[in-house]
């Protein structure tokens, strides 16, 4: 069997791809950021925290409310009279605070901060779904290309056995040598069944993040681009730009903000209010006069005490305040640990597909040799199934060794925070959550929601 053809057979399976129209990682990515409900929900999500920064102006905004009243009367005096009439008046009043400690222009602040916060955290949640999306087609394209090894290999033990049988039917080998030949052909059949079911395993989890089946894969070598030069580089990015990171920076921002608004309800508050009001009157005996009215009133109220409630409400922001600050800390230990952690990694996998693929060819080399060593006597059929086995399994290696490559650039990137449909480029309408934001927060009277 020449061992040039084995090799090709192997290559060809795993790598090549018949169809032109081939569909690329950032497809599927652009898919996943289409159509992922998690994104979508995050979004929402987001949404909703916006609506904290109106709900926050609106303390500066006045309050305006309208009346009216109709009354229909009958009394009757000790059975001997009788007075029908009705009344009806209408009213409006107009309150607006003049001074509130504060707390209004410090909730504002916090509530602006907590959602640029959930902004970040909206950008960490895209760069997860679409981590996911690329780790599900990485997934796909390695364990398509192992089933193709393990059919490539299953066809070629066959074929080994049938040769081997074929030879000890005129006594050229031996019972063992055939059953030994079986054996891998077993071992083959078992390891073909078993990536197959990784394989469908992985188009599972590759419908379940993208949204559709996957079709024709091609190998995502246009990702390299996007990953940085050294680990300086790297970190430095990342400390600036790392969406978790700058969610734990805002998050602190808007609780400091938060325990100034609720120190605020400490200090006196002044309100001004005006009323105006129409009443009419009218009965059997005659039309009374109707009568109007316009009140206007500034009023001061000083806290003294409120069973201890607002004490406890400044307390609790404290501690929120606390914890803000070190899952600030966290944040930045992170950031370090995921820069380093996936920088190694992929250097180390770059490094190992050299190796592997020098290893790839030795053991092509070696094969060759034994197969002419065991048709001169010199070598044994198990000499030769485990040099196939020895070059099947650096073939697996070198499929596994890309995969683990660009998962951990990948990995890498959503670190620095650059793992976005707009930094990557995609071909999909991009969700601008900053405009959403600002949309949001000067609403006054709208009950349409920005989707």
């Amino acid at each position: 069997m020449n061992v040039n053809k084995y090799v090709s057979a192997l290559v060809i399976g795993a790598f090549l791809c018949s169809n032109a129209q081939a569909e690329t990682i950032f497809e599927a990515m652009s898919e996943a950021y289409n159509t992922n409900p998690v994104l979508q929900s995050s979004r929402a999500s987001s949404g909703s925290t916006n609506e904290n920064a109106a709900i926050a102006r609106s303390g500066f905004r006045p309050s305006i409310s309208a009346s009216a009243s109709y009354t229909d009367s009958h009394t009757r005096s000790n059975g001997a009279s009788t007075v029908d009439g009705y009344s009806k008046g209408y009213g409006g009043q107009i309150s607006q605070s003049l001074f509130s400690g504060l707390q209004t222009y410090n909730a504002v602040r916090s509530a602006d901060n907590a959602a640029k916060a959930g902004i970040n955290n909206l950008y960490a949640a895209e760069q997860s779904v679409l981590l996911n999306a690329s780790n599900a087609y990485l997934d796909v394209l390695r364990d398509e290309a192992i089933v193709k090894l393990q059919q490539n290999n299953e066809k070629l033990l066959k074929k080994q056995l049938d040769e081997t049988i074929a030879r000890y039917d005129v006594g050229a080998v031996t019972k063992t040598d055939v059953a030994q030949a079986k054996a891998s052909y077993a071992q083959a059949k078992y390891a073909l069944i078993a990536a197959e079911g990784n394989y469908e395993i992985s188009k599972a989890s590759y419908v379940h993040y993208v949204g559709r089946l996957p079709e024709n894969l091609e190998q995502p070598e246009d990702l390299q681009k996007f990953f940085p030069k050294n680990f300086a580089e790297a970190l430095s990015y990342a400390e600036n730009n790392n969406f978790s990171l700058l969610a734990a920076q805002r998050a602190l921002k808007a609780a400091k903000y938060d325990v100034r608004s609720k120190t605020g309800a400490l200090l006196p508050e002044v309100t001004f209010n005006a009323k105006t009001g129409k009443t009419e009157k009218s009965s059997h005996v005659g039309k009374n006069p109707h009568s109007t009215s316009n009140e206007y009133t500034v009023n001061m109220a000083v806290p003294l005490y409120s069973g201890g409630a607002t004490r406890a409400k400044i307390r609790q922001s404290k501690y929120q305040k606390w914890a803000a600050k070190e899952n600030l800390k966290e944040a930045e230990r992170q950031v370090k640990a995921g820069v380093t952690s996936s920088w190694e990694s992929m250097q180390a996998t770059s490094s190992s597909i050299d190796s592997i693929k020098e290893q790839v060819k030795a053991s092509a080399i070696a094969l060759e040799g034994t197969q002419k060593e065991e048709a001169l006597g010199n070598r044994t059929v198990l000499d030769v199934l485990n040099a196939y086995q020895t070059l099947l399994q650096s073939q697996v290696n070198e499929v596994k060794a890309q995969h683990d490559y660009y998962v951990s650039g990948l990995q890498l990137l959503q670190t620095m925070g650059k793992l976005t449909a707009k930094n990557l480029a995609l071909n999909v309408d991009y969700y601008d959550p900053e405009d959403h934001f600002e949309n949001t927060k000067g609403k006054w009277l709208t009950l349409e929601i920005d989707d």
